[in-house]
């Protein structure tokens, strides 16, 4: 299969083919595993949104309290932070997670529509209220890029006017203002009915770029540091199975919430990106089947890797190691070894020597 890439700097595409179907040990190294130290007062219920730090040492989220944690290169705990809450330095619920490159830390509250900063001790700083609800978050210097629904006029009107307009998903907050938004909803919600409730974004950056993946297709998106696009690239592996479009009407009253667990049912999605040094790591998922036993829901199953610079893909589908995650990248690229049981084993990998790029 052939590379399409369309980058800003005109570099044509690597027309070699990608290595597919290969190992992950083949592709990448192991540094270290990581056992994460956990407090018996203020233990782990599952691990959540992660953040490489410039130190060496990373952030972690816990998916299901409202807590984020900080830690050394070797998984020592550091500081933890957060209470359930609706008061200052409260949360509801950790949706987003940024670390800036002066050492503060961002937290983001989707249903409090807040912004929560905390010192590199993770200690009380400030909170600022959004215009939007906020889901993702990087950093770009001392500036957040963040995935954020804007809000709009309440009301029916408004509601029939989201069917007939493509909202900007991502914004660029300098000294906690907007200062541009970009990355256009790549569909009418008139054009894939129930889509909405599927679809998500990823995206990471480097240096001044960001790189933006839509869940349910492809190209990769590029933007620059002021929301320009600069270019795109990435092509699905043939075993990418694409969540269909459907009619609207296609689900009964009250049956939608029971028929579109079997109907994806082992369908493809883009579930994570990670920025990992010079590449880009583009982490699929299956929806998992209803039959299984497990919770429906994406799980994360195989990656492809790309020269994030050339766009040309150097691994195709590269098999994840069953019930394991990618958090996030960095210097490394890091994997849960374990989403379900204590202890939390965190593996950082490296792309090995002699890849094909």
């Amino acid at each position: 299969m052939t590379v399409l890439a369309i980058v800003a700097c005109d570099i044509a595409p690597d027309p070699a083919e990608p290595l597919a179907g290969i190992a992950l040990d083949v592709a990448f190294d192991t540094d270290t595993v990581i056992v994460l130290e956990e407090s018996p007062e203020d233990s782990i219920a599952v691990p959540g949104i992660f953040q490489e730090r410039a130190h060496g040492g990373f952030l972690l989220s816990d998916g299901q309290l409202p807590r984020v944690r900080s830690y050394d290169e070797h998984g020592r705990l550091e500081a933890a932070f957060g209470r359930f809450g609706v008061g200052p330095f409260e949360f509801q619920g950790i949706d987003g997670l940024a670390a800036t490159g002066s050492g503060r830390v961002a937290v983001l509250d989707s249903r409090q529509t807040r912004l929560t900063w905390l010192t590199g001790e993770l200690l009380a700083d400030t909170t600022v209220s959004l215009p939007g609800i906020p889901w993702r978050a990087k950093a770009i210097g001392d500036d957040l890029p963040l995935d954020m629904r804007l809000g709009g006029v309440s009301g029916g009107a408004d509601d029939l006017s989201r069917f007939h307009r493509r909202p900007l998903m991502l914004h660029r907050l300098t000294e906690n203002e907007v200062v541009w938004s970009s990355y256009t909803w790549p569909f009418l919600p008139a054009e894939r009915p129930y889509w909405n409730s599927i679809a998500r974004f990823s995206f990471d950056v480097a240096g001044d770029s960001i790189y933006m993946a839509f869940s349910l297709r492809y190209p990769v998106a590029i933007l620059n540091a002021t929301g320009d696009s600069i270019g795109e690239f990435g092509v699905p592996p043939p075993t990418f199975e694409p969540v269909p479009v459907f009619e609207s009407g296609a689900f009964g009253p009250g049956g939608y919430g029971t028929q579109i667990p079997e109907l994806l049912g082992g369908r493809s999605t883009i579930s994570h990106i990670a920025v990992v040094g010079s590449y880009l790591a583009v982490v699929h998922g299956r929806f998992r089947s209803p039959r299984s036993g497990a919770a429906f829901g994406a799980y994360h199953s195989s990656l492809d890797i790309y020269d994030r610079h050339t766009g040309r893909k150097l691994y195709e589908d590269v098999p994840l190691p069953e019930n394991s995650q990618i958090l996030g990248g960095g210097r490394h690229l890091y994997l849960l070894a374990d989403t379900r049981f204590p202890p939390w084993r965190i593996v950082k990998l490296s792309l090995r020597e002699g890849s094909p790029g």
